[in-house]
């Protein structure tokens, strides 16, 4: 028993030196780096990259007038409320937030910016930002929206005032606060380098929202601030100043003014109209201080007794306004439009495929009255090679503006292989060419010259595979999803349709390779667009359901998943292409697989098959 409870010891003491020693081989956690003072360091980085605060403030305003006479010329920010830029903006504005402004600016092309608000304040934090971070050129607009047009005045109208005027916190004549050196703020970050330290402090400013103070505050406790009168010494001696102020102008890092701001303060700065003010009270928080702009500046305080940077109605300049409509959930109007003007899918996919046959013997007949207008969207070179006689190249982008061309005649599109062509014609029959048709096949089933693209793609990349469920198959039970989702600005069924038209010709076809669904099916929602028939004689890929038929009035769409992406599959992917292009115009995130069951079974398909059989041989011209 003893020889046991030492032997029991020992193996006790070897496992804890074995945790022990497995302890030490796992790393240390590595520490966050300590938050230090880094002023210094911030401070020598704006010096030397002439981002010091006189920089900042050259050139920062321009007026309405400038603006309006080179629109053009302009990339305008409007930071307002998403319900006042839609109901009224600049021509050719873009809205944002101030949190949001250094995103909207990559848009900006190169073009000089022109931040918009209601007044011209919250501005001059944007434009701050902005200056701070590449956009050296970037401007308020003078007054703000207020200075565009009667209608977005009301912000400076009913804000200019005379509240200091018979306050015995406004001191005349002046009796400015004698200047005391405070010393450097205290910047504490983790963050390393200038640069990144300034980053760090321009993305604290934007989300911090507008940094800003009412006169009545300032006015009823003037003693409870750091108030800096940004004027000129003879400005402050005509007018007055708050009581306690100090005047600190210039104001810089390389001079060391920076050093008479009390960084233990809440510091408040005015100007004459509070948009000098929010540009200052912007850059003082990138540096580390505590700042508030003085909302109105003068402008709210002494406005009659101001002979000059004053507001008044000749600032207006009534210039023209742009609406928007806000975004919003589209897909109702558009399911009903679509319903009531015959645009079903099934009313899309009636009569939509002809062959090559019935359009050479229609070109041939001697009949104009008959000719098609045929659209080839292949590749430009691939065309000049060889085309259809009569045919006119276009691409899938601007199909419907080639088919304006078509006049009375019936449009034939024709690509490679009969694939992208339905893109082309969903897109044209839910845009009034309602007899539009694919070339079955595509320029495949024309000449032996062009045929390469399904001889070379028909194959059997399904057969012995894991993923296909043989015959009879295996479909999965229909699931009720409810409806897609997408926003759009157009208003009316009619409007948001061609929207949506224009969003699946600008994102090209929406396909997917067997390869890809087969690897992985279970990443897919997948429809086999076929009658359960020919389910239990081919079988299906693994886990596809069987949504056919599909329409919107009988509301089997419902059955497609809205939050998947949805992968028809059909006998040679033309159908399926014509039914992706609809739901993409819907709103789903849809994809045709690529050659449909050619692709995948092709040697065991007794019909709808590709072959030589399909290639007719007739004439291609170059010209």
């Amino acid at each position: 028993m003893k020889n046991f409870m030492k032997f029991s010891l020992l193996i006790g003491m070897i496992a804890l030196l074995s945790l022990s020693a497995c302890k030490k081989d796992e790393p240390a956690p590595t520490p966050e780096p300590p938050a230090t003072n880094q002023f210094e360091v911030f401070k020598a980085y704006l010096i030397d990259n002439n981002l010091d605060l006189p920089t900042i403030l050259d050139g920062w305003i321009t007026t309405a007038d400038v603006v309006h006479e080179n629109l053009a010329s302009y990339y305008i920010i409007d930071i307002r409320d998403v319900d006042d830029f839609t109901a009224g903006h600049i021509p050719g504005a873009v809205n944002s937030t101030l949190d949001n402004v250094l995103i909207a600016a990559e848009n900006s092309g190169g073009k000089p910016i022109i931040v918009a608000c209601y007044t011209g304040q919250t501005a001059g934090h944007a434009v701050t930002a902005l200056r701070l971070s590449g956009y050296a050129n970037a401007k308020v607009l003078k007054w703000g929206m207020c200075s565009w047009g009667t209608a977005t005045a009301g912000s400076w109208q009913n804000n200019a005032g005379n509240t200091a005027v018979g306050n015995s916190n406004w001191i005349t004549p002046p009796n400015p606060a004698t200047n005391v050196d405070f010393g450097d703020p205290t910047m504490e970050t983790s963050a390393e380098g200038g640069a990144a330290i300034l980053a760090e402090r321009v993305a604290a400013l934007l989300s911090g929202g507008m940094n800003k103070i009412s006169n009545a505050d300032v006015l009823a406790n003037p003693g409870n601030f750091f108030i800096n009168n940004f004027w000129d010494a003879g400005d402050q001696d005509h007018y007055g100043h708050i009581a306690g102020a100090y005047r600190i102008k210039p104001l810089s890092l390389a001079g060391g003014e920076y050093k008479y701001l009390d960084q233990d303060a809440t510091l408040v700065t005015y100007c004459w109209t509070g948009q000098t003010s929010s540009m200052i009270t912007a850059y003082l928080k990138v540096l580390g201080y505590n700042p508030k702009s003085l909302l109105f500046g003068a402008n709210g305080m002494i406005h009659e007794d101001l002979a000059s940077h004053k507001w008044s109605d000749a600032e207006i300049m009534n210039y023209e306004y742009e609406t928007s409509v806000l975004p919003h959930e589209g897909f109702a109007d558009l399911k009903d439009y679509l319903v009531a003007n015959d645009l079903d899918l099934d009313n899309v996919l009636a009569s939509w495929i002809t062959t090559a046959d019935v359009v050479y013997e229609n070109m041939e007949d001697g009949d104009d009255a008959n000719d098609y207008y045929i659209i080839d969207i292949r590749e430009a070179d691939d065309y000049a090679a060889g085309h259809i006689e009569g045919a006119v190249n276009s691409t899938l982008g601007n199909v419907l503006t080639t088919a304006e061309g078509a006049g009375t005649q019936t449009i034939i599109v024709t690509c490679y292989t009969g694939q992208t062509a339905g893109h082309a014609v969903t897109a044209l029959r839910l845009s009034g060419y309602t007899t539009a048709q694919v070339l079955k096949w595509g320029m495949c089933s024309w000449n032996e010259a062009t045929a390469g693209s399904w001889t070379n793609n028909a194959g059997d990349a399904a057969v012995g595979n894991a993923n296909w469920t043989a015959a009879p198959g295996e479909i999965a039970t229909p699931v009720a999803f409810g409806d897609p989702s997408f926003e759009t600005t157009a208003d009316g069924g009619a409007a948001i349709l061609a929207d949506r038209v224009q969003v699946l010709l600008g994102g090209g076809m929406n396909k997917v390779t067997n390869a890809d669904v087969l690897a992985a099916p279970a990443n897919f929602f997948i429809n086999n667009f076929w009658t359960i028939t020919d389910v239990e004689h081919y079988g299906n890929i693994s886990g596809a359901y069987r949504v056919q038929p599909l329409t919107l009035a009988g509301d089997e769409y419902k059955n497609l998943d809205p939050d998947g992406t949805v992968v028809t599959y059909c006998w040679t992917g033309q159908t399926s292409s014509m039914v992706t292009a609809y739901l993409k115009v819907i709103g789903y995130d849809s994809k045709s697989l690529l050659f449909g069951s050619n692709g995948l079974i092709h040697s065991n398909l007794e019909s709808h098959k590709w072959s030589s059989a399909q290639i007719m041989g007739y004439p291609l011209v170059t010209k």
